[in-house]
Formats: structure tokens, C-alpha cells, sequence
């Protein structure tokens, strides 16, 4: 949201409405106990990230994976990164 302009646009408008999605059903879900969250895996090497990432695929699943296993109720409806730091929506 932070930035301005009509770059990329579509795929802009399309993640804040992802961030909308995981507000919405976090607060709804909350009184059954199930955690929803968005996710950023961080800047990964694959075709989309390119060869100057600084992550591997390894490390950005292995922070994934600690992070989702380090879930509570305390976090739903946050946005996070791979390492469970907490973005800025």
C-alpha cells in the first residue's frame, strides 16, 4: 500500500485483496481456534526471484515450516515472513 503509482497494478490490487481475505477469515475463525495468516516466503532463487535472491528454496522452506509449527492464536490475521517477523500489511 505504501507505494504509489499504477505500476503492476492488477498484481498489486490482487494482494491487498489476499490481506482483506486473511483479516476477514482470521476474525471469523478465531472463535474455532484455527490461526490464518499471509505468509512472505522472502526474496527465493527460482525463476521468479532470479539468481540474485539471497535466499536458497531451503531456507526459505525451513523458515516456513518453523514458523507455521511456532503458530498461536496470538498471531491471526498477521502478515509475516518467513523468519515469523511480522510485515507490515
Amino acid at each position: 500500500m505504501a507505494l504509489e503509482g499504477s505500476f503492476n497494478i492488477a498484481y498489486r490490487a490482487a494482494k491487498a485483496a489476499l490481506n482483506k481475505i486473511v483479516q476477514g477469515l482470521a476474525e471469523d475463525l478465531k472463535a474455532d481456534g484455527v490461526t490464518v495468516i499471509a505468509l512472505h516466503p522472502g526474496w527465493v532463487r527460482t525463476d521468479m526471484g532470479g539468481p540474485d535472491a539471497p535466499l536458497s528454496v531451503e531456507e526459505s522452506a525451513t523458515g516456513i515450516i518453523e514458523t507455521i509449527d511456532a503458530l498461536t492464536i496470538a498471531e491471526t490475521g498477521s502478515f509475516l515472513d518467513y523468519l515469523g517477523k511480522t510485515v507490515a500489511w
